[in-house]
């Protein structure tokens, strides 16, 4: 999309001190925040010209979105409040037009308009504002791409020669489906045998802190378990102290995988190639939902599009002419 307004020469005084306003930005600037403590939802960042928007925040941690949700939106916002140049409560809807008519691409629309709406329609439910200024901002669709699950032979490769640091991702990825989230924030304790020889099993926390109980295959389980600690968090930083993050096992993975291995798969492609192969092995979306932990079961239909092998099988039985081969009728 390509920009429909330029920002004009400006500056903004936040907290004493005078900054200018970053055009073409790619993460978000400091103009509008303060460091403070942790104990604030949505981070270590305060935002000060943003009216209302602690109290919002607060109440989103109150309604149990996620950390992750609760800090995109303040950032968001911080970065609108930075276009605008005065505090966004009192934004107009051609501000707001201008605004997304600037954003390079659809999918940064898609994104930071769903950042932004939940904010106004708070402010007009609570009666700061008497109308909603992001009501008529377009809301472009997701494209629902098809997976790109791995195939077999480079994943039994790259797990064949995978450094130990990496091995227990792609194992948890690659055969139970974990996301590099769910993986990272992994305790010993979240591992369990079923007592009534049911085999392994482990407690995800998934997204919105969900929960989930996960098969985990008895060979996977052999290969790590002798790697983790006695208790406490499976994973630990190669260097410090401090837990593991979800981007810390993705970049691992994508590392080993992209530089290493020169391939074009990433973690995720893992995750696709479980809910591929337990489809079409069970061809029951249900179970394949709970083993994913997705919320929504039309998230899944996109699975249901990928057996080329059953679609060949379909389209080669149908009926044809006798003179065009065996099995055919007249």
């Amino acid at each position: 999309m390509s920009a429909a307004y330029a920002l004009p020469d400006r500056h903004l005084t936040v907290t004493g001190e005078t900054h200018g306003v970053t055009k073409n930005r790619k993460r978000a600037s400091q103009t509008f925040v303060t460091r403070i403590d942790d104990d604030l939802p949505g981070g270590s960042y305060r935002t000060e010209q943003i009216g209302h928007l602690l109290e919002h925040l607060n109440w989103m941690r109150r309604c149990d979105r996620a950390d992750s949700t609760i800090k995109s939106r303040r950032m968001v916002l911080t970065w609108l409040a930075e276009f605008l140049g005065h505090d966004p409560a009192t934004a107009t809807a051609t501000e707001l037009d201008l605004w997304q008519a600037q954003l390079p691409t659809i999918n940064a629309v898609r994104w930071q308009t769903a950042m932004i709406r939940p904010y106004y329609t708070y402010l007009q439910a609570r009666g700061i504002r008497p109308d909603n200024p992001a009501a008529l901002l377009p809301r472009p669709k997701a494209r629902r791409r098809l997976p790109r699950p791995i195939p077999e032979d480079r994943l039994f490769a790259a797990v064949a020669e995978a450094p130990p640091r990496v091995l227990p991702y792609l194992l948890l990825a690659g055969w139970s489906g974990l996301r590099a989230a769910e993986i990272a924030r992994l305790h010993v304790e979240d591992f369990g045998r079923d007592p009534n020889g049911g085999g392994v099993w482990v407690r995800i926390r998934g997204k919105g802190d969900a929960e989930r109980d996960v098969a985990v295959p008895h060979w996977v389980w052999q290969r790590i378990a002798p790697e983790l600690p006695d208790s406490g968090p499976c994973w630990s930083r190669a260097h410090g102290e401090g837990k593991v993050t979800g981007k810390q096992v993705s970049d691992n993975c994508t590392y080993y995988l992209g530089t290493v291995r020169g391939l074009p798969d990433r973690l995720h492609s893992l995750r696709h190639r479980v809910a591929t192969a337990v489809l079409q092995e069970s061809h029951d979306v249900r179970l394949v939902q709970d083993l994913l932990g997705h919320a929504n079961l039309s998230t899944l239909q996109v699975y249901t599009k990928v057996q080329p092998r059953a679609i060949l099988r379909a389209v080669e039985a149908l009926p044809r002419p006798a003179r065009f081969g065996v099995g055919g009728t007249a």
